[in-house]
């Protein structure tokens, strides 16, 4: 999906004119992109691959491991200028943060026609994670309160990320996760202004969408990033998404959004088949009531990113956390994190589809004795 909204300004000196950038020049740190690869070594095995290019590890020669990513080639409807400033704004904005739930981005190259991006490495795909199926309750808490505290970091900076989903979720050895690829990231708030800067376009990825991105042609992205938030717990829960898509001629999201019927007999009973409950009835109870604010149909009844953190229930929950060196200073006793990788996830789902083949079997050969019974007794 296109990209559109307010793209931040790169900080004055940040990068060469497009003229020059259209060179074998590093764009930050040093004259000759030669020197990145020695410093940091060849990109080696394609972690993952998407609309924004493709990501790959690299091993320095001491041993440390980075994420390298190669974004997509210009399409013939961009011009030079538009996307050396849409690559270049990217990495402006990943390279000002500094938090722990956020990727740290680390260097920026041109090496021929490809823009490189260098980052910190992180080895577990989160979705990969979720899909195992291993996730406990705390933990799911846990990684909630981790993304939720990186978007209010975001938010702080006046960014909203836009495109928040678990596929933009990569998590560390130590079990804390990082945000990645801001190419749909918007300023809302610029320094020493107090105005919100309303975002355009369809951007993100469908069942993570909030109703009003297809609804409205401008709309503030906070709200947005914050039933993002919410869509991800969900999916964490019961691992599938509520819906497809946002959208009437969904019918999920139809039920979901229709007001419950009201029971004349029993006016406090609520619905089950029609409104929120639908949903939210399938979630950890505790968690319901912040999740059904983060779930306003309507933007302006829905949490901002500060409220969310205050809530009563989301603050009481333990959350891993690390210092300055990455060792964890908090690693709370109801949880431990399952870090598995896409082959340990291929395994897992090769045994639960061998145990239902064999509880199948079972089943078939009881009704077949019974069967056999039957007839003997006839």
């Amino acid at each position: 999906m296109s990209s559109q909204g307010s793209t931040p300004p790169p900080p004055n000196g940040a990068y060469t004119t497009a003229s020059s950038a259209a060179s074998n020049k590093l764009l930050f740190g040093t004259d000759n992109a030669g020197e990145l690869l020695e410093k940091y070594g060849i990109p080696g095995k394609v972690l993952g691959e998407g609309a924004g290019g493709s990501v790959s590890v690299v091993e320095r020669s001491d041993g440390k491991l980075y994420a390298v990513k190669k974004f997509r080639p210009k399409n013939d409807r961009e011009s030079e200028a538009d996307y050396s400033k849409k690559v270049t704004s990217e990495f402006c904005i990943g390279s000002t943060l500094k938090h722990q739930n956020v990727i740290e981005t680390l260097d920026m190259l041109k090496e021929g026609l490809n823009f490189l991006v260098v980052m910190e490495f992180a080895p577990f795909d989160f979705f990969t994670i979720v899909m195992s199926g291993l996730m406990t309750k705390h933990e799911i808490f846990c990684c909630f309160k981790q993304i939720t505290n990186g978007t209010s970091y975001l938010h702080s900076m006046g960014l909203a990320h836009r495109d928040l989903k678990l596929d933009n979720c990569v998590v560390s050895n130590q079990g804390i996760i990082k945000l990645i690829d801001f190419g749909s990231a918007v300023v809302f708030k610029y320094p020493y202004e107090n105005e919100i800067v309303r975002a355009k376009g369809v951007v993100g990825s469908d069942p993570y969408l909030a109703p009003e991105v297809l609804t409205e042609r401008y709309y503030d992205p906070r709200p947005v990033d914050v039933w993002s938030i919410a869509i991800m717990f969900c999916c964490m829960t019961l691992r599938r998404f509520p819906w497809k898509a946002p959208k009437q001629t969904d019918n999920s999201f139809k039920l979901f959004s229709t007001k419950p019927e009201i029971n004349p007999e029993n006016p406090n009973h609520k619905s089950r088949s029609k409104g929120p409950y639908r949903l939210l009835r399938l979630l950890p109870h505790a968690s319901r009531d912040l999740i059904a604010a983060m779930l306003q149909l309507k933007p302006e009844d829905r949490l901002l990113i500060d409220q969310v953190v205050n809530n009563e229930w989301f603050k009481s929950i333990e959350c891993c956390q690390v210092g300055q060196d990455g060792e964890l200073v908090t690693k709370p006793e109801n949880h431990k994190h399952h870090l598995v990788t896409e082959d340990e996830l291929n395994e897992i789902q090769k045994k639960k589809e061998q145990q239902k083949k064999r509880e199948e079997e079972r089943i078939n050969n009881e009704r077949q004795n019974q069967s056999t019974t039957v007839k003997v007794e006839g």
